[in-house]
């Protein structure tokens, strides 16, 4: 066999097996988790984390404003809890199991706390003190990083 001839069959081979592990590894992953598990990748996790505690961020700042019969900032900050409450819904992998442990531990409870933040800053007139679990909420994972 002519050996420039099984140099270009040898790359080709080469490449057909890469291109085929890179899908076959793509898709073990649906075949080694159960289906309620959600995977989720650290750059996600972490851009979540990163978006989320600037909406929490402002969510005090909301906070530290208002006043119980200014209407629009009420409006504001049921809407930033809206923002809260779905990255951390997305976090916990819409409420299914995934990679994430230590978030998986604690993501139920801050979610409770998020509604319930959201319950009281809908009354007439709204309390903001529940918010406060929101935005201390964090610190228990994270308080030691």
């Amino acid at each position: 066999m002519n050996p420039s001839l099984w140099r270009v069959k040898s790359i080709a081979l080469l490449i057909v097996v890469v291109v085929v592990s890179i899908i076959g590894c793509a898709q073990i992953r649906e075949l080694t988790y159960p289906e309620d598990f959600t995977y989720l990748e650290k750059k996600e996790v972490e851009a979540l984390m990163q978006r989320m505690g600037q909406s929490i961020g402002k969510l005090d700042q909301l906070v530290a404003k208002a006043s119980p019969s200014d209407a629009s900032q009420q409006q504001k900050i049921i809407a930033e809890l809206n923002k809260v409450e779905g990255f951390a819904t997305r976090l916990s992998g819409g409420h299914t199991q995934t990679n994430q442990f230590v978030i998986s531990d604690h993501i139920e409870g801050f979610i409770s706390d998020i509604g319930t933040a959201k319950m009281f800053a809908n009354l007439n007139p709204p309390r903001y003190d529940k918010i406060a679990y929101v935005t201390s909420g964090c610190e228990g994972c994270h308080q030691f990083q």
